[in-house]
C-alpha cells in the first residue's frame, strides 16, 4: 500500500509540479517549503525553552499569562504574517503546508522535551456568525492535521459572545471585549488540556479561554500556538 500511495505522490508531483514558497525550487506535494529553506526559517528554540513562558524576554512581553505553558513557532512577522494572513483573511490553502511542516516540527521538539503532556488539544473556536460569514476555522484547518496522534476536540470550547476584531482595540479594551467570551460544557476535573489558536498578541483571548477551562475544573492549560506577536508590532 505504501508502494502505492508513493507511485500516485509520484504522478501527482509530475502533472502538478509544487514549489518552495521561499526559493521555488520543485517540491512534494505534500510540503510548501524545502528542507535548507525551513532550516533556515527563524523559529524560537524550543529544545531550550520548551515552554516559553521561561523565556525571559516573552515572559517580560506577556507579563499576565493566565495559562500554564505557551508554545509557539516564531514571532509574527515576515514570511510568517503574510502566510498566516492570506490563509486567515483569503483562505489561500498552498500556505497551509508550509505552516503545518513548520508547526509539525516544532511541536514535536516541545513534545520530546517535556515530561507531562497535554491530555486532549481543544482548537480555538470562531463565534458561529463568524464561521458562517467565513465559511471555515483557519485555526482548525491548520493544526488538526497536526497533531494526528493527539486527543483533539472542536467543539469543548464554546465561544456565545460575538466580541468585536481584537486587531483594532488597546489592550485594556482586548480584555473587557472577550469577558466572559467563552463558556466549556465538559467536565475537566484534573486534566491537563492545550488550547490551540493561531496568533497570540496579548494573551487576552487565550487568558479567556483558560479562565473557562479552569472553570470547567482543568489543573493546567497549555497555550499552542503558530505566532506570538513582538512588541510594537
Amino acid at each position: 500500500m505504501t508502494s502505492l500511495n508513493n507511485q500516485a505522490t509520484g504522478i501527482l508531483d509530475w502533472f502538478f509540479p509544487s514549489f518552495c514558497v521561499r526559493c521555488k525550487i520543485p517540491v512534494s506535494a505534500h510540503v510548501g517549503i524545502c528542507q535548507h529553506c525551513l532550516t533556515d526559517l527563524p523559529l524560537f528554540d524550543l529544545s531550550t525553552y520548551p515552554n516559553l513562558l521561561y523565556r525571559p524576554d516573552i515572559a517580560e512581553l506577556f507579563p499576565d499569562c493566565q495559562f500554564d505553558h505557551l508554545m509557539a513557532c516564531a514571532w509574527y512577522r515576515p514570511p510568517f504574517d503574510g502566510w498566516l494572513s492570506q490563509l486567515k483573511f483569503s483562505n489561500q490553502i498552498f500556505y497551509k503546508n508550509v505552516l503545518q511542516q513548520i508547526i509539525t516540527q516544532q511541536v514535536s521538539t516541545v513534545k520530546t522535551h517535556c515530561e507531562k503532556w497535554p491530555e486532549l488539544f481543544i482548537i480555538m473556536p470562531l463565534h458561529h456568525k463568524r464561521f458562517l460569514q467565513r465559511g471555515y476555522n483557519q485555526v482548525a484547518q491548520t493544526w488538526i492535521n497536526c497533531l494526528p496522534t493527539e486527543n483533539v476536540k472542536i467543539d469543548y470550547l464554546v465561544r456565545h459572545k460575538k466580541t468585536n476584531a481584537q486587531s483594532s482595540l488597546t489592550k485594556a479594551k482586548r480584555i473587557k471585549n472577550l469577558q466572559d467570551a467563552f463558556i466549556c460544557h465538559q467536565n475537566l476535573e484534573g486534566k491537563t488540556v492545550a488550547v490551540v489558536d493561531d496568533v497570540m498578541t496579548t494573551g487576552a483571548t487565550l487568558n479567556a479561554a483558560t479562565v473557562a477551562l479552569k472553570k470547567a475544573g482543568a489543573k493546567q492549560v497549555w497555550a499552542f500556538v503558530t505566532c506570538l506577536t513582538p512588541l510594537g508590532h
